[in-house]
């Protein structure tokens, strides 16, 4: 399984997708099936976490949520990225 996103410019809209051999699902901020108070539901906001949920790893979900409405490409940058390891690329 490998997990991605696709976001759109043009409508401001972003979904994650899991694909499998046999499986594509595609999620966006409403419909994830593993939010927790881990991995918060926020409005406009969709998230992995690397951590299978639930594991209780608050952190990246604890940084969206004390900057939900105001989330920039620095706050993603320094403050997710930095503390919540991205892929191997």
């Amino acid at each position: 399984m490998i997990h991605l996103g696709l976001g759109s410019a043009e409508d401001n809209s972003f979904l994650g997708v899991n694909h499998a051999k046999n499986v594509i699902d595609f999620f966006d901020d409403k419909n994830y099936p593993f939010y927790s108070d881990a991995h918060p539901q926020l409005d406009g906001v969709f998230f992995y976490d690397k951590h299978v949920q639930p594991s209780g790893d608050g952190c990246v979900g604890a940084i969206l949520k004390a900057n939900h409405g105001n989330i920039t490409a620095e706050t993603l940058y320094s403050d997710v990225a930095g503390f919540h390891g991205t892929g191997d690329a």
